[in-house]
């Protein structure tokens, strides 16, 4: 139990570290490079990143309407591109959903969490 506990309490300094019962989450370091003329932090955030996710989630899906409006119209006769362009669009909507659902459980554990 002893071992457990002496290598439960070496965690990676990036993410924190351990101080009895109670666990300590360091700020991340922000270079000089990342910082913009304001003073506000620029780069890749949760934010732009899910942001960003969130927009070619929505292209993949207006791309596959189009597919599926351009086979319709008689324009493309690729129904083997369509349903690839379907298919893909549907994966990333799962894959999105997935991701706001784990998000959603995150938020939650830590609403239960007391302080």
């Amino acid at each position: 139990m002893n071992s457990i506990q002496n290598s439960f309490k070496q965690i990676n300094p990036d993410l924190g570290m351990i101080q009895g019962d109670s666990i300590s989450i360091r700020q991340p370091q922000v270079g000089p490079e990342s910082v913009g003329a304001a003073g506000e932090v620029k780069g890749g955030g949760f934010f732009e990143t899910l942001t960003k996710s969130m927009e070619e989630v929505n292209a993949d899906q207006n791309q596959a309407d189009q597919s599926i409006k351009d086979l319709v119209a008689g324009k493309s006769k690729n129904i083997h591109e369509t349903m690839l362009q379907v298919q893909k669009a549907e994966l990333s909507l799962k894959t999105m959903m997935q991701v706001r659902n784990k998000i959603l459980e995150a938020y939650k554990e830590i609403m239960r969490m007391q302080v």
